[in-house]
């Protein structure tokens, strides 16, 4: 419960921002339960200590025994198990967002790369245009000359 909550306050955090809020609430559970566990243990010796040798004290030191040896059960399952995978997640999440980066950078450095080329095209596209349009306007030029010779020519 308390690692939907961690997640529910994550919401519109990042995915490792996450991970890690998972990782905290798995490793506060397996504390928690061990510190419970050791409260329960103190109260079984309190009652073995009380001097007090009923079978009702027996019965209640073995019940509160038995929840400790479930609890600790329980916080080395979540610390074997959840925390070594809530870790992978982690990890990988942070794998992925390194190689990203790496990925982004790069293609960064390419658009820019890209970008540089393109205005250089541009800019000889623009160069030819503007030579043949000289070059058009020498051969109108020359025609027209050429034409007037023609005509005063052939009369």
């Amino acid at each position: 419960m308390a690692k939907r909550e961690q997640v529910a306050t994550a919401e519109g955090t990042g995915l490792i921002a996450q991970a890690q809020a998972e990782y905290e609430a798995i490793r506060a559970q397996i504390v928690e339960h061990y510190q419970q566990a050791r409260e329960l243990r103190n109260q079984a010796d309190k009652l073995e200590q009380s001097g007090r040798t009923d079978a009702q004290v027996m019965t209640e030191v073995n019940q509160l025994l038995d929840q400790a040896k479930k609890l600790t059960s329980l916080a080395d399952q979540l610390d074997a198990h959840e925390r070594l995978e809530a870790i992978r997640n982690m990890n990988e999440l942070e794998i992925e967002a390194c190689v990203l980066k790496k990925k982004s950078a790069y293609n960064e450095n390419m658009l820019s790369q890209q970008q540089t080329e393109l205005e250089k095209v541009e800019e000889e596209a623009a160069a030819m245009i503007r030579r043949a349009e000289e070059e058009m306007k020498e051969t109108a030029r020359c025609l027209t000359v050429q034409k007037k010779r023609l005509a005063e020519l052939e009369g």
